[in-house]
């Protein structure tokens, strides 16, 4: 099995994004300006490991057949929370399963493993060769490209078109393509926001006091008129919160961890070198007018004042709805803005996705349950909430209740299993908005390099020197009261370091991607 080897260097960009797409993150998530945030020998062993895996197949499709003919089969789902497995999740279990059995003769064993331990448990069931099933992979925990490596996931091409139309009929070709290595499918994407557009979440009460004009603006910078005012009113507020570097982001794309960009538009690559001036000018420019907070460089942890509402505006990744969320979250009304157009990455959808194990007895049951869960919004929202009028109250259709003291409840996780569209909605949530970002997924500008990924194992010394150069000059942008000087200083540290190979090697990953093509 050919193998594609995707970038870990993408992981700290490309969590930004999921985390926001997912509900937003936290309050303390952050970027930017805000501290919030080969040989023959490997070709043979391949092969060995190619013919374990065929030969896994054949004892697979036989465990199959005996499920076909009437025995009902238990699949194992690893999947990772941020909190610890809900009280009642047993009893829960119980009745769900009754339902997947009536409907597909499939019962779930799911595993809830901790986040903080996710990565070490399921390296250790890879290395120990455990025979669970589906297991959560992406750029961020349990890497994919990491699996991929040593063929720890099962091809499921063939399985999803046999079992899987639901899930077919749902995701888009680009996004599907996300988990495909030489045109075979190793996951399935889970359903939730993909694309990427920057926006602004305000406190209505400033908006409305300083009359806000919400419907011109097409930058960030549109907002500098508004900041001037909570600056010289309004002392004991910081005017913005920059969890993301929106005036990079309105013309480049994020390839390599914030040190390789390419132009939206042509798809042509670039340092972060030659294209950081505007950006690190802007911030230096807001720094001095007062818009960022003065105590940027030693502030670690802004969560306390994100909590207390002392932010006016957050810019950060926009999503449908999520001022209705921000709103109920922070117990202050909030107003949100799109600012730029959407965009959907090389990569985008890589953040939550669902794979097979290679050591699966049972692969095509695992597809079924997984579409199951995919296209049944009453199984998909007992595994999110639990049992009506036991765990959550169900107030209008498609509207729910949960109360605090709930024993169970996964609400705030639906990103991380099947399809989030299907979720009912909770009380801060806007009718449509599944709807409305399904919407912004699909109209949204796609990548040029869609389907490319970048292989950093040419270029780690690099990598690792520029990681050093990129934490000394952290947020020296802001302080300095010579721009032009810093940022020549930056440079040349930059260049020394090794990012002109890194870009060259981007290059030539590049051309080769597009003549295979």
């Amino acid at each position: 099995m050919k193998k594609r080897v995707i970038s870990l260097m993408l992981a700290g960009f490309m969590t930004i994004g999921m985390l926001t797409g997912c509900g937003n993150g936290n309050a303390s998530e952050g970027s930017g300006s805000s501290v919030s945030d080969t040989g023959d020998s490997q070709e043979e062993s391949v092969s060995s490991q190619e013919s374990q895996t065929e030969d896994s197949r054949g004892e697979d499709s036989q465990e199959s057949e005996a499920a076909d003919n009437g025995e009902t089969v238990t699949v194992t789902w690893c999947l990772p929370l941020a909190i610890d497995k809900p009280a009642d999740f047993d009893l829960v279990m119980e009745d769900l399963n009754q339902k997947i059995k009536d409907k597909i003769n499939v019962e779930l064993n799911l595993e809830i493993i901790t986040q903080g331990e996710f990565n070490d448990k399921m390296k250790l069931k890879s290395t120990a060769q455990e025979e669970y099933d589906l297991v959560f992979t992406s750029n961020w925990l349990n890497s994919f490209d990491e699996n991929m490596s040593r063929d720890a996931f099962l091809p499921v091409t063939d399985l999803v078109e046999q079992y899987g139309q639901d899930i077919l009929e749902t995701i888009p070709d680009w996004l599907m393509d996300v988990a495909r290595v030489d045109g075979e499918l190793y996951a399935v994407p889970n359903q939730q926001i993909t694309a990427r557009q920057i926006g602004v979440v305000v406190l209505k009460e400033y908006a409305d006091k300083y009359n806000l004009d919400m419907d011109s603006m097409t930058s960030v910078r549109d907002l500098e008129a508004f900041m001037d005012e909570i600056v010289a009113n309004d002392p004991t507020m910081f005017a913005i919160d920059m969890r993301v570097e929106a005036i990079l982001e309105e013309k480049y794309e994020n390839l390599v961890s914030g040190y390789i960009y390419a132009d939206k538009e042509t798809g042509e690559v670039y340092t972060l070198a030659e294209v950081m001036d505007e950006q690190k000018k802007v911030d230096n420019e807001w720094y001095q007018k007062g818009y960022i907070r003065q105590d940027i460089a030693t502030v670690t942890d802004n969560s306390a004042d994100v909590k207390a509402n002392r932010y006016v505006i957050s810019c950060s990744s926009y999503k449908p709805g999520w001022d209705a969320e921000y709103t109920q979250r922070q117990g202050a009304d909030y107003i949100s803005i799109p600012v730029e157009g959407a965009f959907v990455g090389a990569t985008s959808g890589i953040e939550t996705m669902t794979a097979v194990n290679v050591n699966s007895k049972h692969p095509a049951e695992a597809i079924k349950l997984l579409n199951l869960v995919y296209s049944d919004k009453e199984i998909y929202n007992e595994l999110l909430y639990g049992l009506e009028g036991v765990h959550y109250n169900k107030v209008s259709e498609g509207h729910v209740e949960v109360p605090a003291d709930t024993k169970y409840t996964l609400n705030g996780n639906g990103w991380r299993f099947g399809n989030q569209f299907n979720a009912w909605y909770t009380p801060g949530q806007e009718d449509g908005l599944w709807e409305a970002t399904d919407k912004l997924n699909k109209e949204a500008q796609v990548s040029t390099l869609r389907g490319f990924t970048f292989d950093q194992s040419g270029v780690q010394a690099e990598l690792a020197q520029l990681a050093a150069v990129f934490a000394e000059y952290k947020n020296g942008q802001y302080t300095t009261n010579d721009i032009d000087g810093w940022l020549a200083e930056y440079k040349d540290k930059l260049e020394k370091a090794g990012i002109n190979t890194v870009k060259e090697e981007v290059q030539r990953q590049i051309e080769a991607w597009k003549t295979s093509k």
